[in-house]
């Protein structure tokens, strides 16, 4: 049976464009982890569920699930049909998996069926919290190995993958604002030890020259004395 239901997830996996270990945890949750193609659940206006996602009885009919029929059979041909039909689209992970069995349809998060008798918490709730255990069985299943996700850092955005912070799991990016490092001066540092050292003194910075002096003013020139200048004047003979 494990080799029909390895086979089975591959190929319903697939089919989908899905992870199979994604796929294998909502089997195992959907079936207590036994993995059974006819297990029983609850029972509601749908009749009693049965089968790996637990059709009700109007789904088992319409997608052609039934007593006897091989896991392989199930997830390659009621499974995918009924997921596909829920919106399941290629690249989608254990979320919108679960939302699709649980809730009808992909991107119900925040969907819960506690009133119809299910376990307590939302679509979110129970992929974050009651499935580690379910992923480790499908891991196993598979053949892959399983390593249980970090807890969400505090402060994490609604929906962000467990482990991850506001800023990414690996941590802040360097501030784009950040001081550039400090000039080298070792050169100049090298060079003074060197000038002691040698015995010679450092180098005395150059003082600035002294301004020239001022000088003083010009007295004021005399007003000009006509009768004095012409008298100086040569006389003809």
């Amino acid at each position: 049976m494990a080799n029909d239901l390895r086979a089975g997830f591959l190929e319903a996996s697939r089919l989908l464009g899905v992870d199979p270990t994604d796929l294998g945890t909502v089997v195992s949750y959907e079936t207590g982890g036994t993995f059974d193609p006819w297990q029983k659940g609850l029972t509601t206006k749908w009749g009693t569920h049965r089968g790996l996602i637990q059709f009700g009885e109007p789904q088992a009919r319409e997608f052609g699930a039934f007593e006897g029929q091989s896991a392989y059979d199930q997830l390659t041909g009621p499974v995918v049909g009924y997921l596909k039909k829920a919106g399941v689209q290629p690249g989608m992970g254990l979320l919108d998996l679960y939302s699709a069995v649980n809730a009808g349809r992909v991107g119900r998060y925040n969907a819960s069926d506690a009133a119809a008798g299910g376990a307590p918490g939302t679509v979110r709730d129970k992929v974050e919290t009651q499935m580690d255990g379910h992923r480790a069985k499908a891991a196993a299943l598979l053949g892959g190995e399983y390593t249980p996700p970090a807890p969400r850092a505090a402060g994490a955005p609604a929906g962000a993958a467990p482990g991850s912070a506001p800023f990414g799991f690996a941590g802040p990016a360097p501030s784009a604002s950040a001081e550039p490092a400090a000039a080298d001066d070792s050169a100049d540092l090298g060079r003074l030890i060197a000038q002691l050292t040698a015995g010679a003194a450092p180098t005395e910075p150059e003082t600035a020259a002294a301004p020239p002096p001022r000088l003083s003013a010009a007295p004021p020139a005399a007003p000009f004395d006509a009768a004095r200048f012409f008298a100086l004047l040569p006389r003809r003979a």
